[in-house]
């Protein structure tokens, strides 16, 4: 059953790929093809300014690029950030305030003082990770805002193609190998 299943994987991915212009011409070593089109009502998007205006108004490079939804997953991420930086603050104090009053107590337990600071330390570092968190998604959101403004004029047409063939070959020891050879054309 395995070899009736690899013979039939092979030749379907043996089979030519309709994506491919076999139209084009090999001239002066140049393939030469379709002509490009180029489609004088796309904007253009300036990662710079989309950049920039991330950095002053998180979200608004997003904007600038029309990807408007991806503003309110951003707000959402500070949101949740802002959120979790409150518990912990609120967390941390709390295991103060409990130090404080095992303290203030004549004879106090060293032990539960000791453990209430160890706790109130945990929190703190917590809401110092979250904070540098927050800090990581206001760099990120700048970032994919330039690379989201660089990649709206990229070319996605049909005369991009990826071919999938299998490949018959030797190893340096002499041994026969079978697997699949990928081929993606550059320069049509």
């Amino acid at each position: 059953m395995r070899l009736i299943t690899s013979i039939a994987l092979c030749l379907l991915l043996s089979l030519p790929s309709l994506a491919q212009d076999n139209n084009a011409v090999l001239e002066n070593g140049i393939i030469t093809g379709k002509e490009i089109k180029v489609n004088p009502n796309q904007k253009y998007y300036n990662p710079r300014i989309a950049s920039s205006r991330s950095a002053i108004i998180p979200g608004w490079g997003q904007i600038y690029n029309d990807s408007w939804w991806k503003v309110p997953v951003l707000y959402t991420g500070f949101g949740v950030a802002i959120h979790f930086i409150g518990v912990n603050e609120r967390n941390r104090n709390e295991n103060l305030d409990f130090a404080a009053e095992e303290l203030a107590k004549d004879i106090p337990n060293e032990n539960l003082v000791r453990i209430y600071r160890r706790r109130a330390d945990n929190w703190r570092k917590n809401r110092d990770l979250v904070i540098l968190t927050m800090v990581g998604i206001y760099a990120l959101q700048i970032i994919e805002a330039a690379v989201d403004a660089h990649l709206k004029g990229f070319n996605v047409d049909e005369d991009l193609a990826l071919n999938i063939k299998p490949k018959l070959g030797v190893i340096s020891n002499g041994a026969p190998y079978l697997g699949f050879g990928v081929t993606l054309p550059i320069g049509r």
